[in-house]
């Protein structure tokens, strides 16, 4: 009996307290709000402030791209192939972004100034035809399109005696057919430099000169950068980007 009576006093204890808090708790039914402070600027303040809207007007985002930086020795390999693929090309970026209306009009010359086209890129006689065949006369003074470094000044089966040039827009240029080569292995040249003379060695039925455009070695079709009816460039920007079995996919951005 000591025991429940023990327990009852509990118990009565436990609910007298619960009772007498429930009275004390309040709960807020609204909340109090006091609002900010205004701040009214005279007149004559603001009639002596002046704002550049033009700074703050929208501009075209810029591509960054880091000039690639090239190599003047190069080993027998990429003295003696043409379509090699630029290990430092891709790699500390994912794609190669070519921004032709960036490009001085001083840093792009026409390979060869005034000539006709003969043959375009494409299919030709069942077989991919991977430049355009440039003439004017016979033995006409060739020029480097973009500034860069000469890889390859050699001999190649089709082409014939051959030129490559590195750039350092990313691009490689070819030059073959050539009678004589004006220029070595190594040698830095600018856009304009003479670096050979057209001819028909290799396989080709008359004097002129075939140009091509690669990228990471692979041909692309010069007509995207280049207007060859006024022989100038195009202003627009190219994305190179590589894909599998060293394909290339190009956008027009």
């Amino acid at each position: 009996m000591g025991f429940i009576q023990r327990t009852r006093t509990i118990i009565c204890i436990i609910v007298v307290i619960f009772c007498s808090c429930s009275r004390r708790t309040t709960i807020p039914t609204q909340l109090s709000y006091t609002p900010p402070p205004v701040f009214n600027l005279p007149d004559s303040l603001l009639s002596d402030l002046e704002i550049d809207f033009a700074f703050y007007q929208t501009q075209p985002a810029k591509f960054y791209e880091p000039i690639l930086e090239l190599r003047d020795s190069f080993s027998s390999v990429e003295k003696h192939i043409v379509g090699l693929s630029h290990e430092e090309l891709f790699a500390r970026r994912q794609e190669l972004v070519l921004d032709l209306k960036n490009i001085p009009e001083e840093a792009f010359v026409f390979p060869l100034p005034g000539a006709r086209l003969l043959s375009p890129f494409g299919r030709r006689n069942g077989r991919m035809h991977t430049g355009m065949d440039l003439k004017i006369n016979c033995q006409d003074t060739v020029v480097a399109a973009f500034d860069g470094v000469v890889r390859m000044a050699n001999w190649s089966r089709g082409y014939g005696n051959v030129i490559v040039i590195r750039h350092y827009n990313g691009l490689e240029t070819v030059y073959a057919h050539n009678s004589k080569h004006l220029v070595h292995s190594g040698d830095h040249i600018t856009a304009g430099t003479p670096i050979c003379l057209t001819g028909e060695t290799g396989r080709a039925t008359t004097d002129h000169v075939h140009f091509e455009i690669r990228v990471n070695g692979k041909p692309i079709d010069p007509t995207l950068l280049i207007n060859f009816e006024n022989q100038s460039l195009h202003r627009k920007c190219l994305v190179f980007t590589p894909e599998a079995q060293g394909n290339i996919r190009i956008e027009i951005v």
